[in-house]
């Protein structure tokens, strides 16, 4: 979508309780998600399986999942715009409510120090308080362009990595759909066939044998340790991606965006081809 050079542009607007919550939230479950990471990698690394698919999934349905879908819902009612005056900034909450922030009335903009739970801006007020609302924007740069000399905070290293990463990390349905669907599911089908047969003589010889009940849920339990293990994979390579990239913005935008670019395209050979010709090799030896 298309915006004029003085927006109005999209964001959250956060109270600093909310923000805290929306931070709880987003923490609890990269915290969840690491811990199960960490928990595959140790099971990996030694040789053994003492992780079980049914308490691993619970455990990131209740800390990953069900945190990720409250912070959806508090980020649904925290929708708000910014419109860029020559005077100064107005902010128009989702309910209709608006706040005049006079250019006058401002000390500086500040990016957020860590980008919990997003990228965000504090607007810092001559009196030496900040702003009632924090605003959560994962794409600030045309915002504070917008300000013109006021936006000198578009030079932060921290809005460099917010800026590459929206505009290199965007995630359409038809990507989950591949990533989340297909690729599980196709890897899944090869060692669910290869199941069947190694203990059945055939593709179908447990449904002919017990049913379709039995047959679904021995799909169903061998794709559910290959779709956690993707998912955690996934998860291990986009953390060290992360760091990576917010490490590099500090040296620089150019350095922000290739190695944005960069990060991305490795995450994504690793995850489409790297992992299914390892697994692949594994099942035919």
């Amino acid at each position: 979508m298309t915006v004029d050079a003085s927006g109005p542009f999209p964001l959250h607007a956060f109270t600093p309780r909310l923000r805290a919550l929306g931070g709880v939230l987003h923490v609890t479950a990269l915290g969840t998600l690491c811990y199960a990471t960490a928990l595959l990698l140790k099971d990996v690394l030694a040789g053994t399986q003492t992780l079980q698919p049914e308490p691993l999934s619970m455990l990131i349905a209740v800390g990953g999942v069900l945190p990720l879908i409250a912070l959806r819902l508090l980020r649904m009612g925290t929708r708000a715009t910014v419109t860029v005056r020559p005077e100064g900034l107005v902010l128009t909450l989702q309910g209709g409510a608006h706040f005049e922030i006079p250019f006058d009335a401002l000390e500086s903009i500040r990016p957020w120090h860590l980008p919990i739970p997003a990228p965000g801006l504090t607007l810092r007020l001559r009196t030496g308080r900040a702003f009632e609302y924090g605003l959560e924007s994962p794409a600030p740069l045309a915002l504070l362009e917008a300000m013109g000399t006021r936006g000198e905070a578009r030079n932060d290293p921290r809005v460099r990595y917010a800026q590459a990463r929206s505009e290199k990390w965007r995630r359409r349905w038809y990507d989950q759909a591949l990533k989340y669907g297909l690729v599980p599911g196709a890897l899944a089908v090869i060692f669910f066939r290869a199941h069947q047969y190694i203990s059945f003589g055939g593709p179908f010889g447990e449904l002919q044998m017990y049913g379709w009940t039995a047959y679904l849920t021995s799909f169903a339990r061998t794709w559910l340790p290959v779709f956690l293990a993707l998912l955690l994979f996934g998860c291990f390579w986009r953390g060290l991606a992360e760091a990576l990239c917010f490490s590099a913005a500090w040296l620089g935008p150019r350095w922000a965006r290739n190695t944005r670019i960069t990060a991305e395209w490795t995450c994504r050979a690793l995850y489409y081809v790297a992992l299914p010709v390892f697994l692949a090799v594994r099942l035919l030896g």
